[in-house]
């Protein structure tokens, strides 16, 4: 059973995200927002943030902390959520016919199916992929990356104190190679996906300075941190800036976490 799903959020009155979840899925959804939005979100179940606490990183770390006895999502605020039905690679919000908005039924099967994975053992958290990118031919792929949109069973991952919660940009895919590179398996999800397609919309992450250089020089400090596993890319015009793009070797962190665990034990045995 998945206990809770959370959607951070700041500085958003429409809420893309809670705004397309199913009722039985809201039932079980809390936006973690600060104080001064509570009568903004009236409305809706909230968890507030202690005072003083800000930014996405300090509350992606609150939830991982909150959680740490639950089964639970982490959604960002500003998704779309998609069932694939072709192979087509076109992005559904193109107009193309390749994707369509998950349905009750669709949301019910993921939560269900995810909380069997859980229960398996092998698997310990993991999330969507993005709908921007080529299908796999396969409902899911096993230890590879997933950026905002997871879920975790908690009682199963490290502690807060036992991760590196630094960056203040792409602070999900530092998360994503921790785990991994740390050996905790994950599973993501590919005949569902997200969207998220709505950079430099008025609130988030901009309402607490974010901009190209912070996302560059964070892309840098991920290549400081995973040499052997982030490394540049090419660059990509946004709106009239240029972002420098990283290619993230995510299997590579876990196949090598097992081969150190493997030596280890040879040499213990």
């Amino acid at each position: 059973m998945i206990d809770a799903i959370y959607i951070p959020t700041l500085g958003r009155p429409k809420q893309i995200t809670w705004d397309g979840l199913p009722n039985f899925v809201k039932d079980i959804t809390y936006l973690i927002i600060q104080s001064h939005e509570v009568e903004l979100h009236k409305d809706k179940q909230t968890v507030v943030l202690p005072e003083g606490l800000k930014g996405i990183t300090n509350a992606r770390r609150f939830i991982y902390e909150y959680a740490k006895n639950q089964r639970y999502f982490v959604l960002d605020d500003d998704c779309k959520f998609a069932h694939r039905r072709g192979n087509e690679t076109q992005c559904w919000h193109n107009g193309d016919k390749t994707k369509r908005i998950m349905t009750e039924d669709d949301w019910s099967y993921m939560l269900e199916t995810t909380s069997k994975w859980l229960d398996s053992g092998d698997i310990t958290w993991g999330g969507f992929r993005t709908g921007g990118l080529p299908p796999a031919g396969k409902e899911y792929i096993d230890n590879t990356g997933t950026a905002e949109v997871f879920f975790f069973d908690g009682k199963q991952l490290p502690s807060a104190d036992e991760l590196d919660w630094e960056l203040s940009t792409a602070e999900d895919i530092s998360l994503s190679l921790q785990l991994l590179s740390k050996g905790y398996p994950n599973r993501v999800w590919d005949r569902f996906v997200y969207l998220s397609d709505f950079v430099g919309t008025e609130g988030g992450c901009l309402t607490m300075g974010r901009n190209m250089d912070m996302i560059n020089n964070n892309h840098a400090k991920l290549i400081e941190k995973f040499p052997e596993y982030v490394s540049w890319n090419g660059e990509k015009e946004i709106r009239g800036e240029t972002m420098k793009k990283i290619k993230i070797m995510y299997k590579k962190a876990y196949n090598d976490s097992q081969k150190s665990k493997a030596s280890l034990e040879n040499f213990m045995s």
